[in-house]
This record gives C-alpha cells, sequence and structure tokens, in this order.
C-alpha cells in the first residue's frame, strides 16, 4: 500500500515506481523545502530518478542513488548556494532478493513478528561536504516478510494530549501490533491513527 497524506496540493515528499528488465523498482523521496518550492525540487529529484533508470539503464538502487545525485547537483549548479535535494530509500526487488540504498531514510523489514532495521547512508542525495558513493545492502526475502520506506512525516508530526512528536519508537510499536493485518487495513489504521494523532494541530 502506499499510504500518501501531502499537507497541500504540490509537496516535498513523493513515492515512484519504475519496472526494468526483471527488476520492480520503487522508491520514497522526502525533498527539501515545502509548498511550491519544494514541488519544483521534487519535480527535478523525480526526473533524476526515471533518467537515471530509462536513460542510463539503472538497476541497483546505490548506482541509481549515485547517478540522481549527480543530475540533481548538475541542476542546482547554477546557484552555489542552492543545497536541494532529497533524503530518499530506494529498493529494487529481483526474484526474493530485495537491494536496498538509502540516503538519510532507513527500512525496515518484519519477519515471524520482529523488526529488523536496515540503516542508510547519512547523506542526502544532493550537494554534501563529505562526498561518497552510496551503499547497498541485500537481502534475502522470506514468505510473509513485510517491508516499509517512508519520509520522515509520520514520526515527525505534532499532536496527542501534549503536543509532542509521534517519534519513531511509537511508528515500530504501531507497526509490529498490525502485522497480522492484510495491507489495505494496515493502510486504514495507519491513516486513522495518524488523523487521531494530529487532532487538531498543524499537519
Amino acid at each position: 500500500f502506499v499510504l500518501y497524506k501531502p499537507k497541500d496540493i504540490v509537496a516535498g515528499d513523493f513515492y515512484w515506481l519504475e519496472k526494468k528488465n526483471d527488476s520492480v523498482l520503487f522508491a520514497v523521496a522526502d525533498c527539501t523545502g515545502h509548498g511550491v518550492p519544494g514541488a519544483i525540487v521534487s519535480v527535478v529529484c523525480y526526473n533524476a530518478l526515471n533518467r537515471s533508470v530509462r536513460q542510463y539503464g539503472l538497476t541497483k538502487p546505490n548506482d541509481i542513488l549515485d547517478k540522481a545525485k549527480a543530475i540533481i547537483v548538475d541542476a542546482f549548479s547554477q546557484n552555489e548556494d542552492v543545497r536541494d535535494g532529497m533524503d530518499a530509500a530506494v529498493c529494487s526487488i529481483e526474484g526474493n532478493k530485495l537491494y536496498y540504498s538509502g540516503a538519510n531514510n532507513p527500512l525496515w523489514l518484519f519477519r515471524d513478528g520482529e523488526l529488523i532495521p536496515f540503516k542508510p547512508d547519512r547523506q542526502p542525495v544532493g550537494k554534501y561536504e563529505f562526498e561518497k558513493s552510496f551503499s547497498c545492502q541485500e537481502i534475502e526475502l522470506k514468505k510473509g516478510d513485510t517491508v516499509y520506506i517512508f519520509s520522515d512525516g509520520y514520526a515527525d508530526q505534532f499532536g496527542g494530549d501534549k503536543n509532542k512528536k509521534f517519534k519513531s519508537t511509537k511508528l515500530k510499536r504501531l507497526l509490529l501490533s498490525v502485522q497480522n493485518e492484510d495491507m489495505q487495513t494496515q493502510k486504514q489504521i495507519l491513516s486513522k491513527e495518524f488523523d487521531k494523532w494530529r487532532g487538531n494541530y498543524e499537519q
């Protein structure tokens, strides 16, 4: 399922899906900026992912992020002060193998009632003072596994009785509690829980 709740009509977060040969590629990205500026950055970043696959024929998530980074840095290179880019989690599934590469955004795998977290590289897809290539993690999937990638939008939402952030610990607990439900039911529970937490506070 995709749970997508943009604050405005245009948003800095987006999801992406592409098929290439035997690989199914998917990603969740969180771009810098909000509203219209964020949306403009989103368009540049979305196109960078598309070009990495369609124009350059890449299918490994780390190669896609490296190429997307080069495209994004080039797109904003006219302005030295611009440090725009995105945090992202990119995955590729081939058969029962999942390849994951993350730029500040993790991947959570739930297996037999336990959470196995996969950590991202601590760098954005964009201009950054410590240049290094993105790494790739290979995961052997088993029947019954559930995989989640996400932006920080859910965990960072303010709400509850004390107007505090939802936080990722709470999100882990929530996801653990819905593991026996089918995907569409999980989506409904997550959506309702988010709205309940937010209450009358701004998204």
